[in-house]
């Protein structure tokens, strides 16, 4: 029940969160092993937004530079792609650290039209070893990846050849069990 009221809401489970409640469904975890699990989890974002002014490649490389400074310090990992007039980036670490520099993020003049994709926790860091990766990806690439991650729908036929972009899908595709989960009525 608690699902079904919350859907469509900010309180809606993520992928992970249903993830694990399609376990508890199914009898593999108990609810005290789901809160462990979350408990030890990384909170992810993923948003994609529109830039205000074309950077030049100087600009990017300054934000990069200025984001893994950062990044370093507050054990943040992710990874920031540029196309055509667009920005893609995955934020990753602790929650109350990812939360404020994703809402410095959201204030910064920089972006507009920002539309966050995904924000909640996940199972590990799928970008690990990046302080901040980086690269440019074609814009037809962005869309398409960024169409399938929000509709939120299983991706088996979507060819993407860019590694950046692959590791999106592979870090924020919806797991199998993930939509599983129904809504529990209490008995």
């Amino acid at each position: 029940m608690a699902v079904a009221l919350t859907k469509g809401t900010a309180l809606a489970p993520q992928r992970y969160e249903r993830y694990l409640l399609a376990l508890y469904q199914r009898g593999l975890l108990t609810i005290d092993e789901v809160v462990d699990l979350l408990d030890l989890s990384i909170y992810q974002v993923l948003y994609h937004s529109h830039v205000t002014a074309a950077p030049k490649e100087a600009d990017l490389q300054h934000l990069l530079d200025q984001s893994r400074r950062y990044n370093v310090t507050h054990q943040i990992t992710g990874l920031l792609l540029y196309s055509d007039g667009r920005y893609v980036q995955v934020l990753e670490g602790a929650e109350a650290d990812v939360r404020a520099l994703y809402a410095r993020i959201q204030r910064d003049a920089r972006h507009e039209r920002l539309v966050t994709v995904s924000a909640g926790p996940g199972s590990q860091r799928h970008f690990a070893d990046w302080r901040m990766g980086f690269g440019h990806v074609a814009g037809s690439a962005v869309k398409q990846v960024l169409d399938a991650l929000q509709a939120s729908t299983p991706r088996d036929g979507l060819q993407v050849d860019d590694p950046h972009l692959r590791a999106l899908l592979d870090a924020f595709g919806t797991h199998p069990l993930a939509a599983e989960v129904v809504p529990v009525v209490p008995q």
